[in-house]
C-alpha cells in the first residue's frame, strides 16, 4: 500500500549519544533509513510552497506542483 508522507526537512538530524554521532533521516528519502544516507542533497534545491514527489529507486523528482 502506498502512502504520502509529507517531510520538510532538508537534512538530518544529529545525535551524539556517545562520542561518535548519529545522524537519523528526516526527509525519507534514505535508503537506510532511519539513518541518514546523504539522499537529501536534492532537496535543497526545491522551491517554497511546491510539493515534491520523488522516485524512491532513483531519488530523482517525478511531480513538482505547487502547495
Amino acid at each position: 500500500m502506498a502512502r504520502i508522507v509529507k517531510l520538510d526537512a532538508t537534512g538530518p538530524i544529529k545525535v551524539e549519544p556517545s562520542a561518535n554521532p548519529i545522524f537519523v533521516c528526516a526527509c525519507g528519502l534514505s535508503k537506510k533509513f532511519p539513518f541518514c544516507d546523504g539522499s537529501h542533497k536534492p532537496t535543497r534545491e526545491e522551491e517554497a510552497n511546491c510539493v515534491y514527489r520523488y522516485d524512491a529507486a532513483t531519488g530523482a523528482v517525478i511531480e513538482k506542483s505547487q502547495a
